[in-house]
């Protein structure tokens, strides 16, 4: 699906912060940032940061690991699960022991 564009206009001022990030063209560059910006702020899903990136999952992962960004959410809901395997999983245990 093609994308479609427009243009922004910043300040020279960015330009050292920009030459900072990672990427191998300023383009690159501020798409990989506003991505990982729009993801850490919860507007748009991993998978499509890492399509607005121009990365693939695996890549972009990647690159929010090198950041210690977490990439992965671990909910309530998680949680509990968690707790109940765990407990069922003990009860079996001690039920095989007995």
């Amino acid at each position: 699906m093609a994308m479609d564009y427009f243009q922004v206009n910043l300040p020279k001022e960015f330009l050292p912060a920009i030459n900072e990030l990672e990427g191998s063209t300023v383009e690159a560059k501020i798409k990989l940032s506003l991505a990982i910006g729009l993801f850490v702020g919860k507007q748009v899903t991993l998978a499509k940061a890492a399509e607005l990136a121009g990365k693939s999952l695996g890549e972009f992962i990647d690159v929010l690991r090198s950041k210690a960004i977490p990439w992965m959410e671990y909910t309530e809901e998680h949680i509990k699960d968690d707790w109940d395997t765990v407990q069922k999983l003990s009860k079996e245990n001690r039920d095989h022991n007995e």
